[in-house]
C-alpha cells in the first residue's frame, strides 16, 4: 500500500464515524493500535472500514469476526477517489451479506416472509 493509501486507510474510519454521528452520537474511530472493529459506539452494529484499491473477500470474513450475537455486521468500503468530503456525503459503499440484509428487507416491507425451502 502506498503511503497515501495508508494515510487514507488510517483516516477513513474517522470520516465514517463523523458521517454516522446523526445515528450514533458519540461514535468514534477505534485507535489505530487497538484490535477489533473500526468504529466504537454503534450499539447493534459491528462496523469495519476498508479502503483498498483491490477488493478482498477476506474483508467480509474479518468484519464477520467482530459481530456479536444480535448485532448487524457492516463493512463500509471507501473506494479509490472518494475522500473525506465524499464520505461525509455518504458516497461510499455498505457491504452486507445477503443472509444479513434479507431479514431487513422483509422487516421494511420490501419483500414477503420467505417460504420454506
Amino acid at each position: 500500500m502506498t503511503r497515501t493509501g495508508r494515510d487514507k486507510g488510517n483516516a477513513a474510519p474517522a470520516w465514517v464515524a463523523e458521517y454516522l454521528q446523526p445515528w450514533w452520537p458519540g461514535c468514534e474511530k477505534t485507535p489505530n493500535s487497538r484490535p477489533g472493529r473500526d468504529i466504537l459506539g454503534t450499539p447493534g452494529a459491528a462496523i469495519e472500514v476498508k479502503t483498498g484499491v483491490e477488493w478482498r473477500h477476506k474483508w467480509i470474513e474479518q468484519a464477520a469476526g467482530y459481530v456479536l450475537p444480535g448485532e448487524l455486521g457492516l463493512l463500509f468500503y471507501v473506494p479509490p477517489g472518494v475522500q473525506r468530503g465524499g464520505v461525509l456525503r455518504g458516497d461510499f459503499l455498505a457491504v452486507i451479506t445477503a443472509r444479513s440484509i434479507m431479514p431487513l428487507v422483509v422487516a421494511a416491507g420490501y419483500a414477503p416472509e420467505p417460504k420454506e425451502r
